[in-house]
Order: C-alpha cells, then sequence, then structure tokens
C-alpha cells in the first residue's frame, strides 16, 4: 500500500505531460502546427530569432544546442522547447549569474573552467573569461538562457515555417 501510494506520487510529480506555466501560450499557438508552410520565410524568422544562440547546417552560433539534433522530435515538441524553454534544461545550457567584486554582474552559460578562471559564453558566441579572484559570487539562476516570451517575437505563422524549417533532413531543400 505504501509503495503505491509513492508510485502514484512520483507519476504525478514527474508526468511528461505535466501542466506547464507557459501552457496557455502553447495551446494558443497549436495553429501553427496546421497550413502549409514556407521554408524560405522559416529561414528568415531562425536568423532573425534563434541564430544568435543556436546552429543548424552550418548556420547561427554555438551557444544553444545544435539544432540539427531535433529532426527526430515531433513539431508539438519543438513548439513546447521554444515556447516553453525552462521546461526542460539540460545542464550545460544553465544560465549562471556572477557576481564581481567590482560590483558587476555578468551572466551567460559556463563554457569552461579552470582552478583560476571561468569562460562565459553569451549569444552570438560573445565569451568572457573571469579571474576567479574577482568573483564575489556565483550561481546558477535555475533557468535557461533562452528567453521566455519569443511568442512576442514570432507570430503563429511563423512559427509554422520556423517549425518546418528546423525539421526539414536537408539544409539544400530548405532553401
Amino acid at each position: 500500500m505504501l509503495f503505491r501510494s509513492i508510485r502514484d506520487r512520483a507519476k504525478a510529480l514527474f508526468a511528461s505531460d505535466a501542466v506547464s506555466p507557459r501552457g496557455e501560450v502553447i495551446a494558443q499557438y497549436q495553429a501553427a502546427l496546421q497550413g502549409t508552410p514556407s521554408p524560405d520565410r522559416g529561414a528568415k524568422v531562425f536568423e532573425r530569432e534563434c541564430a544568435s544562440c543556436h546552429r543548424v547546417g552550418g548556420e547561427g552560433a554555438t551557444v544553444g544546442p545544435n539544432l540539427e539534433t531535433i529532426r527526430h522530435h515531433t513539431p508539438q515538441q519543438v513548439l513546447a522547447n521554444i515556447l516553453d524553454p525552462n521546461r526542460e534544461v539540460t545542464p550545460a545550457y544553465l544560465e549562471y549569474s556572477v557576481s564581481l567584486q567590482d560590483g558587476r554582474v555578468a551572466n551567460g552559460l559556463i563554457a569552461t573552467e579552470t582552478p583560476t578562471s571561468l569562460t562565459l559564453k553569451r549569444p552570438n558566441d560573445v565569451q568572457e573569461t573571469i579571474l576567479r579572484e574577482a568573483i564575489a559570487e556565483l550561481n546558477s539562476t535555475g533557468v535557461s538562457l533562452m528567453p521566455e516570451g519569443l511568442e512576442k517575437k514570432i507570430t503563429p505563422d511563423e512559427m509554422r515555417d520556423l517549425l518546418r524549417w528546423l525539421l526539414t533532413p536537408s539544409p539544400a531543400v530548405r532553401r
């Protein structure tokens, strides 16, 4: 009886379809999964909104994950990941906040660490190396460097085009 109760609670906690705080936005964008997309327009959306952090087929930066790796995902999964970037965050892509001794604050992904320094990576492959002796405090923000709110920049029609472009197998077919 006790094990069943624990199992049921664990299922509820770790359910893959758990309600997301961004669920309403994702629901509003379900229309992006219908209709006829334009891969050419999708490429433009990628260049405008995604290329500063993500790479696909040799295009873009290497801050976030290479999006060639999402080809096996469904359009629904990719839509949810774009609109709710904090739903599933690999530790390598967590944002860190570094408070410096001089009062400045630097944010980014930790790209490399040595005993004497760490290097933060930000959009457009900008990197900043900080000496450990200059660090007052280092904390994970607990969220992805990818911002929430892309629905304010990408319309449902543009999202449809972007999804098609991202999920097309070959860069030659995309354009």
